[in-house]
């Protein structure tokens, strides 16, 4: 039990007081010349209580306030890494499908050029190499009326309609890049209709 001269400050104070509390009480007590049955001790002790109440007020407002805050942090940063990942992933479904819709249009374009090149090229060679072989000039058509013309006509027809099926969907759904799929949709239909006139 914390007494000066008698006393009971823990009672008057409610809780145990320190060493430092007890000295200061002690001065107070010698200045004023207090008795211990002197009125002005309640006065003292609520004082004292209403100090160090307020002394630790603002180290209690300073940890509520940090624990608020971390809580704060800690939602922001769960909300935070949540939306970062549904946006991560609603990035990648859309680059995937972006990847699959143009690399699906562009490689089949591609290809019908690739084969109607590698005919074109091939019957050139050949029409090329049997001028020079059997010595005697014979007209391209000719050459056409082989299976490789049959070939570069389809093919090209086929690419042709592709790239034309392209040309709409990209003008009336995307609204951009539908004049490059126009004009290799007339390239090759224009190869394909000049292939089948030299076959026929």
């Amino acid at each position: 039990m914390n007494t000066l001269e008698g006393i009971d400050l823990c009672k008057s104070c409610g809780r145990a007081l320190t060493e430092t509390e007890m000295e200061r009480l002690r001065e107070i007590s010698s200045r004023l010349n207090l008795r211990s049955d002197d009125a002005l001790w309640p006065l003292l002790a609520a004082m004292e209580y209403q100090r160090v109440y307020y002394e630790t007020l603002p180290e209690k407002i300073a940890n509520a306030s940090r624990e608020v805050m971390d809580n704060i942090t800690s939602v922001a940063n769960k909300v935070t890494a949540a939306s970062q990942a549904k946006l991560t992933e609603s990035v990648v479904k859309e680059a995937h499908y972006l990847a699959r819709t143009t690399n699906y249009a562009q490689i089949t374009t591609m290809v019908f050029f690739s084969v109607v090149g590698v005919l074109l090229f091939g019957s050139l060679m050949f029409w090329a190499g049997h001028q020079i072989g059997a010595k005697v000039t014979m007209p391209l058509p000719e050459f056409m009326c082989m299976p490789s013309g049959w070939l570069i006509s389809g093919c090209s027809a086929m690419g042709g309609l592709f790239c034309l099926y392209e040309t709409v969907k990209k003008l009336f759904v995307e609204e951009s890049g539908w004049w490059k799929y126009a004009i290799v949709a007339f390239l090759l239909l224009f190869i394909a209709v000049q292939a089948l006139k030299m076959a026929l």
